[in-house]
């Protein structure tokens, strides 16, 4: 009987273990990194995909401008048709159809309609430009890398937006948690002055103002997660997802060490890798190869040619088979003075992009230097407001039993409080702004990337 019993269990067991299985509850999707929302963003934020698309449309340019470089050879298909004396005398003669009879006057007066099919070739190859041709395909890729470090800032401020987005939302859950417990401590708060009216030792004041406080903490905590929830959509968009996306992020707004180096040496480094800088720099660089193609306008160009024709009566007749080649040498005498009002306009564009270059140079060492700045400053504040928070909270303890041994007023118990939660928010507002700190000064040196301390610390 027992092993009956024991069977029959068993098999009741393997039975419902699938179904157990099937409902036992999926295991929650892991937390998103901020490295790992800096990867999405840089996957799928429009922003990247469009400067990645410009890039590359650039880039094609260099292949164009290279393309000068070879013979060009066209291919042409036409019909006519006319009576015309000469077009007619022409044409026989094109397609090898021109005979003694042709000589006749009345012929030569009143040609019969003539039809010609001329299917052609021809051929070009410049031999001498002086250097525009060069010059161009250096045109070319200077655009191109102009328009790879419009690619690489872009992705440096989509990365800077997703560090502001995610710290953004952790600053916004915490404030939550601190509106949840200053919740709490207001309740505390009320439940003392009920105990101590019931007691006889509080006056019906206290606890109104025990309630008005409490009700104060709840709105605050109602914006708190409203705040969460616009953050959350925030850091969707700025990834490139759709506003209203699933994600979970990992929760805590932690502490970090970051190093600010030197401001001459960040200031340098910015000079030498701040991409919306070199690309000023590529401005420079392209002024002065427009400069030296404008000049080359007074210089003579010298070109090949070649054509094969082949003229017939019919589309599928053999007719005459004609070829040309030759040289040509072009030099401008006279134009009005526009080629040199052309290298005058150059010269001064030059002038411009120098003036340009100079300016930025001296920009981006100022936002360097004030990023660096607000960098320290958030960094003393992170300390100051630890301190100030940890006293906060002794602060609180003390007013508390003072409180309840009747030493105290609920006002100054509910200012305490207040205090409190204030040294948290500062002390939470601290760390955001250290962090976003750092991020800046990256970004302003142009070294903002997805391997960056702000970005895995």
């Amino acid at each position: 009987m027992t092993r009956v019993v024991l069977a029959r269990t068993l098999l009741v067991f393997f039975l419902s273990a699938p179904v157990v299985a099937a409902q036992a509850p999926a295991p929650p999707a892991p937390s998103l990194t901020l490295a790992e929302a800096v990867r999405v963003a840089l996957e799928k934020n429009p922003t990247v995909q469009a400067a990645d698309a410009y890039a590359r449309s650039v880039q094609e340019g260099i292949g164009e401008a290279k393309a000068a470089r070879l013979p060009r050879v066209d291919f042409s298909e036409g019909f006519t048709r006319g009576n015309n004396p000469v077009y007619v005398f022409g044409g026989l003669l094109t397609q090898r159809q021109f005979t003694a009879g042709d000589f006749a006057l009345g012929f030569l007066d009143t040609p019969p309609p003539l039809d010609i099919f001329r299917t052609q070739f021809s051929a070009a190859l410049p031999l001498y430009d002086a250097g525009q041709t060069g010059r161009r395909i250096k045109d070319a890729k200077l655009s191109a890398q102009s328009a790879t470090e419009t690619r690489q800032r872009t992705r440096q401020e989509v990365i800077f937006n997703v560090v502001k987005a995610y710290t953004d939302e952790l600053l916004a859950c915490e404030n939550v948690r601190v509106a949840e417990a200053a919740v709490q401590a207001a309740q505390s708060d009320l439940a003392r002055a009920q105990a101590r009216q019931d007691r006889g030792l509080a006056v019906p004041s206290d606890l109104l103002s025990g309630r008005v406080r409490l009700a104060q903490a709840q709105q605050d905590l109602l914006q708190a997660k409203s705040s969460v929830d616009l953050a959350h959509a925030a850091l969707n968009v700025a990834m490139g997802l759709p506003e209203d996306a699933t994600i979970e992020i990992e929760p805590g707004l932690k502490e970090a060490n970051f190093e600010a180096g030197l401001l001459a040496e960040r200031q340098q480094r910015a000079l030498r890798a701040r991409p919306d800088f070199l690309e000023v720099d590529l401005g420079r660089q392209r002024a002065a190869n427009g400069a030296h193609m404008a000049r080359a306008e007074f210089l003579p160009k010298v070109n090949v040619f070649s054509s094969w024709e082949e003229d017939n009566q019919t589309l599928l007749a053999r007719g005459g088979n004609n070829w040309t080649a030759g040289v040509s040498l072009n030099f401008n005498v006279f134009d009005g003075g526009a080629n040199r009002a052309r290298l005058a306009a150059a010269r001064y564009r030059q002038r411009q992009a120098e003036a340009q270059l100079a300016q930025m140079a001296a920009a981006v060492k100022l936002q360097v230097r004030e990023a660096y700045l607000n960098l320290n400053t958030a960094q003393q504040r992170v300390e100051v407001s630890r301190q100030a928070q940890s006293e906060a909270a002794e602060s609180l303890r003390i007013i508390q039993n003072r409180y309840e041994a009747g030493l105290a007023t609920i006002t100054d118990l509910l200012r305490v409080e207040s205090a409190r939660t204030a040294a948290q928010k500062n002390y939470l507002n601290a760390l955001f702004d250290y962090r976003l700190s750092y991020a800046a000064l990256e970004l302003a040196t142009g070294e903002l990337a997805p391997d960056s301390p702000a970005v895995i610390r």
